[in-house]
């Protein structure tokens, strides 16, 4: 099957096509003559492709190795890992919408992690999410507050566990799994924040099946249900989310009668009945990955042949609404292929090439060319806020902007309102791409609290933010203000009293006034505040020491801390 496999190979490449839909060649993204497998890849929402895989290195052990590419240029590879001796084996990679990089492992029976911080822009130190667990084929997913999920099994004790680290804090380690039957599987989350895992679990006439569980920030995994069991016995699956917060599942079908040769399967676990889609017929492969586009189409990817060898990596996808028959990548032993999609409609894939001319390659191919996505704030802000003063438990706001013609539209989402009090940022509301309005009603007031919006894309990466000067109801001044003197103690301790006098303003509701506040400036200093007068009192007498000239002045304040202009005695 293999000799039949290259021979095909060389006559796709040399026709200069591969069949159906095909990928772009393959970039280069990095070569080391050390061994290499294993090679995962995401995106993070600016459309930058991120690179994990597992390297041989020059002395006994295994290490982590990342790298990144933007279209341009891929980065110097970097070791993630701890030391140079252990096994560090199988690393899996995620991003979450706000940039953050997870990167997790095994060694030594056990699942270790690093995570890139964008605000810091730098790799921050190995955790250990879990130790004597096992650690085989771990994998992660960051939802959008960055909160982190982690699935992996114990092939040893056929067990399939998960952690979270939500909030800053892991949780407790949960077994998702019956114990001692099960193997292989996968972990995603979609934009809604629920997350997936399925795996792979034995039964008593020895096939396995595929099982799947969800859970939120706040909920822990739900018990496991059935994916769906027709077909032979399911074989290295995964699971992937769609941009309808759907999970999609892939796995290959084994036929019992050559022990390695498998359909690939994709599955749609829409929880009713679970249909699943022939995407690859009977072949020599085994691995598959898949990958969902913003328009919900299913994009699979596949190792050719057996265990840890192999003759190269097949793709295909159902774009047209049929499965292309798969275009194929020729290389040496590549063991498991990396799918992605960039949040903007383009799918990548990665894989290893060994033994080319002492190198081993680390390729990818993408559909479209790889670019680095930026978004532009919205322009022309305005806002305002009202309220009836006879009630100050609703404050209604209405946002206005106007699209930024920077923007590429197709790969805009929508705009995101979001409140800044302090050093804590909320999200109020998020509205279409088409909107340029947005009205929302809160039932406290905060007068120091900032109001912002921010593009966001439909990958999740969002531009700066921009902040509302907000036109809040106007507070007119006092009228008629006026003031007489009285002198006192003149020949020990002078002092002056300052009667002071004026009138409500008509223009103001006398709902909507809260007080009056009285000021003071004196030569060559600022206005201070001397008092504060209720809104029923229209007069006040101050008694002043100060040797010094001096200026007094008035405003009127509303029950929402804004003052009026100052008016002078």
């Amino acid at each position: 099957m293999k000799k039949t496999i290259s021979i095909l190979f060389i006559m796709v490449m040399a026709a200069g096509l591969g069949f159906g839909q095909t990928m772009s060649n393959p970039v280069l993204i990095a070569k080391t003559t050390s061994g290499v497998r294993w090679s995962q890849m995401t995106f993070t929402p600016d459309g930058t492709a991120h690179f994990v895989w597992e390297e041989h290195l020059a002395t006994l052990g295994h290490g982590i190795v990342y790298a990144s590419y933007n279209g341009q240029a891929a980065s110097t590879p970097v070791s993630l890992g701890t030391t140079n001796d252990s096994y560090e084996a199988r690393p899996g990679i995620a991003a979450g919408p706000q940039g953050k990089i997870v990167v997790v492992w095994g060694q030594d029976y056990s699942v270790l992690m690093r995570v890139y911080d964008p605000v810091q822009k730098k790799w921050l130190a190995t955790e250990h999410v879990k130790d004597g667990y096992g650690g085989d084929e771990p994998l992660a997913a960051v939802d959008k507050d960055g909160n982190i999920y982690v699935w992996w099994y114990t092939d040893r004790e056929g067990r399939v566990y998960s952690r979270a680290k939500v909030g800053g804090n892991w949780e407790e380690t949960q077994r998702l799994s019956a114990p001692g039957t099960c193997k292989q599987g996968g972990i995603a989350i979609g934009k809604d924040g629920r997350v997936w895992a399925v795996w792979r679990e034995k039964q008593g006439n020895g096939e396995y099946k595929l099982r799947y569980s969800k859970r939120t920030k706040s909920s822990l995994w739900s018990p496991l249900k059935d994916v769906n069991d027709a077909g032979g016995s399911s074989s290295h699956p995964a699971v992937t989310v769609g941009p309808d917060n759907t999970p999609w599942a892939t796995q290959g079908d084994l036929d019992e009668s050559s022990g390695h040769d498998q359909e690939m399967w994709v599955i749609k676990i829409d929880e009713q009945t679970n249909p699943r889609q022939l995407a690859i017929p009977l072949y020599a492969a085994h691995y598959p990955r898949i990958a969902i586009d913003n328009n919900g189409k299913v994009h699979l990817a596949c190792a050719i042949g057996g265990g840890d060898y192999g003759d190269g990596v097949r793709y295909t996808n159902n774009v047209s609404g049929t499965w292309k028959a798969p275009h194929v990548f020729g290389s040496v032993w590549p063991k498991v292929p990396g799918i992605a999609h960039d949040g903007y409609g383009n799918i990548a894939m990665c894989w290893t090439n060994m033994n080319q001319s002492g190198y081993t390659l680390i390729n990818m191919s993408s559909l479209y060319p790889i670019a680095k996505v930026v978004f532009y704030p919205p322009t022309e802000l305005a806002a305002s806020m009202t309220f009836d003063p006879n009630d100050t438990t609703k404050f209604t706001y209405n946002f206005n902007w106007q699209a930024n013609s920077q923007n590429i539209d197709r790969y805009m989402q929508g705009y995101r309102i979001f409140r800044k009090t302090g050093e804590v940022t909320e999200s109020l509301v998020t509205v279409a791409k088409t909107e340029t309005t947005a009205s929302l009603t809160l039932t406290t007031f905060d007068e120091t609290a900032e109001f912002g919006v921010a593009a966001v894309g439909t990958s999740g990466a969002e531009s700066e933010a921009v902040w509302f000067d907000i036109d809040y109801p106007q507070i007119y001044g006092p009228v008629g203000a006026a003031a007489s003197i009285t002198l006192a103690n003149l020949m020990t301790s002078p002092e002056v009293t300052a009667n002071l006098s004026w009138a409500a303003n008509p223009q103001n509701t006398a709902s909507y006034v809260k007080e009056y506040r009285i000021y003071m400036k004196e030569a060559g200093g600022n206005f201070v505040l001397l008092a504060t007068v209720p809104k029923t009192q229209t007069s006040k007498s101050i008694t002043i020491t100060s040797k010094k000239k001096f200026q007094l002045g008035i405003t009127t304040a509303s029950v929402l801390n804004k003052e009026s202009s100052m008016v002078l005695f």
